[in-house]
C-alpha cells in the first residue's frame, strides 16, 4: 500500500496526468490498429538500417562523431519540448498552488514534476531510438542496449536545464513573459535545426564534408565532450560516467531551485494579465454570421502557442523562400518544387486552424441553441479557418506570382482544393490538439491527422504532376 502524499504516490498521479494528456489518449480507440501497423513499419525500417550498418562498417571515430551529433540533436529537441512542458506544469496546469498548500514539501513536488517532464520529453526519442536498438540487437550488436539509458539520461539533463531557465525567468520577468520567451526560444531552436538539416541541399558537398569532419575526434581524443557519445556506443566506463553526470546535474538543479520553485509557482498562481478588463470590453457584430466568424478567430488567437505551432507547420516555407530568392539547390531542387510545398502547407494549416476552433469551443451547445441555422455555424467556422490560412499563404503566393507567374493557376487551384478538403475534414475529424476537460468528450482523433496528411499529399502530388516538365524523373533516376 503506497502511503498518501509520499514521493511514489505523487509520482504515480503525475504519470496519470501525463498519460491523460498524451496524444494516444486524446484520440479514439479505433486508431490503435493503424498505430501498431506504423510501429511494425518503423521496426522493419530499423532492421533494414541495422543490416546496412552491419554490412558497411565505419571507423570508430566516425561512429563516435555520428553518436555525438545525434545526441546533440536529440538534446536540443528535448530541450525545446522541455521548456514548454516546464512552463505548462508550473504556469498552465493550475494545481501547483494547491500542492504547495498541502503538508508536502515543495522539493518533493518539484522533483516529481522534473521527473515527469524528463520522461515525457525522452519517451518519443527512446521509442524511436529503440527501434534501431532492437534491430541492432537482433544482429548481435549488444552495445545498442546503451541507447535506452543514454536517451533517458539526455532527457534528464534537458529537463533540468529547462526547469532552471523557466523558474529563473518566472521570478525575473513574470509568468506570462516567461511563457512567451520559452515558446520563442523553443521556436528558434526548432527553426535552427530544420535549417541545419536543409544545409546539404544548398551547400556544396565538399563544404559539407569539411563541416562534418571538423566534428570528428582524433585517435587519442578522450575529452569530456565525447563522453556521452562514447556512452551511447556502449563503452562501459563512459556509459556509467554519463549516467552519473546526468543524475548529478538533475540533482543539483533540483536542490538549487527548491525555494525558487515555490516562489515562482505562487507568483504564477496569483498572476493576472494586465489590462484584461480593457481587452474584454468589445461589441458584438451586427449579424450572427459575423459574430460567429469573429468568435472563431478569437478562439484561434487565444490558443496557447498558436504562433509557434503555426511557424512549426510552416517550416516548408524555408526552402520555398530560398528557391524564390534564386538559391541554387542540390538534390533536384527547382522552381517547380514550390507548388507542391505550398499546396501541402495550405492543407496542413487549414486542418490545424479548424481543429483549434473546434477543440477550443467549450460551449458548442450554447451556439446550437441560438436562433440561427446549424449550417451558418458550420460555414462561419470553415470560413474563419480558410481566412486564417489565406492570410498566412498570401505572401508566398505573391512571391510565386512575381517569380514564376505561369505556375500561379495550378498553385491557386491546388491550394483551394486542398484547403477546402482539409477544412471540411478537420471540422468532422479534428486533430488531437487539446486535452478534454473532465466531463467533456474528446474532440481530437489521430484518424483526422492521418487523413489530413494523406489528403495534402495527394493534392501536392497532383500539383507536382501538372507543373513539373519531368515529374517522375527522380523516380526513374534521370
Amino acid at each position: 500500500m503506497i502511503k498518501q502524499s509520499s514521493f511514489l504516490w505523487l509520482l504515480l498521479f503525475e504519470a496519470k496526468i501525463l498519460w491523460r494528456g498524451s496524444i494516444l489518449v486524446r484520440t479514439h480507440k479505433y486508431v490503435i490498429g493503424p498505430i501498431i501497423i506504423v510501429a511494425l513499419m518503423f521496426q522493419t525500417t530499423g532492421l533494414i538500417l541495422a543490416w546496412s550498418i552491419i554490412k558497411h562498417p565505419i571507423s570508430h571515430d566516425e561512429m563516435l562523431m555520428a553518436a555525438n551529433l545525434n545526441l546533440f540533436f536529440f538534446a536540443t529537441l528535448m530541450l525545446t519540448r522541455a521548456l514548454t512542458a516546464a512552463i505548462d506544469v508550473l504556469y498552465s496546469r493550475g494545481d501547483v498552488d494547491f500542492l504547495l498548500a498541502s503538508p508536502m514539501p515543495p522539493g518533493r513536488v518539484l522533483a516529481v514534476r522534473m521527473i515527469g517532464v524528463a520522461a515525457s520529453v525522452a519517451a518519443p526519442w527512446v521509442l524511436l531510438g529503440g527501434v534501431l536498438a532492437n534491430a541492432l540487437i537482433v544482429f548481435k550488436q549488444f552495445w545498442a542496449f546503451a541507447i535506452y539509458p543514454m536517451l533517458f539520461a539526455t532527457g534528464m539533463v534537458a529537463a533540468a536545464i529547462a526547469f532552471a531557465m523557466v523558474v529563473v525567468m518566472v521570478g525575473a520577468i513574470g509568468p506570462a513573459t516567461a511563457r512567451r520567451a520559452g515558446h520563442t526560444l523553443a521556436l528558434f531552436v526548432g527553426v535552427f535545426i530544420f535549417a541545419l538539416g536543409q544545409a546539404p541541399r544548398f551547400m556544396p558537398p565538399a563544404t559539407m564534408y569539411r563541416v562534418w569532419t571538423s566534428f570528428m575526434p582524433g585517435p587519442n581524443d578522450h575529452g569530456i565532450q565525447w563522453l556521452f557519445g562514447r556512452g551511447l556506443l556502449g563503452e562501459p566506463v563512459s556509459l556509467l560516467a554519463s549516467l552519473l553526470l546526468a543524475v548529478a546535474t538533475f540533482t543539483i538543479v533540483w536542490a538549487t531551485l527548491d525555494k525558487k520553485f515555490a516562489t515562482g509557482a505562487i507568483t504564477a498562481a496569483a498572476y493576472r494579465p494586465p489590462g484584461a478588463a480593457q481587452r474584454q470590453t468589445g461589441s458584438f457584430r451586427p449579424k450572427p454570421g459575423q459574430a460567429i466568424f469573429m468568435k472563431n478567430l478569437r478562439l484561434l488567437m487565444r490558443f496557447p502557442g498558436v504562433v509557434s505551432q503555426t511557424v512549426y507547420r510552416s517550416l516548408t516555407l524555408v526552402p520555398v523562400i530560398m528557391i524564390l530568392a534564386g538559391a541554387k539547390f542540390h538534390m533536384g531542387g527547382s522552381i517547380y518544387v514550390v507548388v507542391p510545398l505550398l499546396v501541402f502547407l495550405a492543407g496542413q494549416l487549414g486542418l490545424f486552424f479548424v481543429s483549434v476552433m473546434v477543440g477550443s469551443d467549450d460551449s458548442p451547445e450554447l451556439a446550437a441553441s441560438a436562433p440561427v441555422s446549424p449550417l451558418l455555424l458550420k460555414r462561419a467556422s470553415l470560413g474563419a479557418a480558410a481566412y486564417a490560412t489565406i492570410i498566412i499563404m498570401a505572401l508566398p503566393v505573391l512571391g510565386t506570382a512575381l517569380r514564376a507567374g505561369p505556375l500561379l493557376p495550378v498553385l491557386s487551384v491546388g491550394m483551394a482544393g486542398v484547403m477546402i478538403s482539409n477544412i471540411l475534414l478537420g471540422y468532422r475529424f479534428p486533430i488531437p490538439l487539446i486535452r478534454a476537460n473532465f466531463g467533456k468528450p474528446s474532440t481530437g482523433t489521430m484518424l483526422g491527422l492521418v487523413l489530413g496528411v494523406a489528403t495534402s499529399s495527394i493534392w501536392s502530388l497532383a500539383a507536382w504532376l501538372l507543373v513539373a516538365p519531368h515529374p517522375l524523373a527522380w523516380l526513374l533516376g534521370h
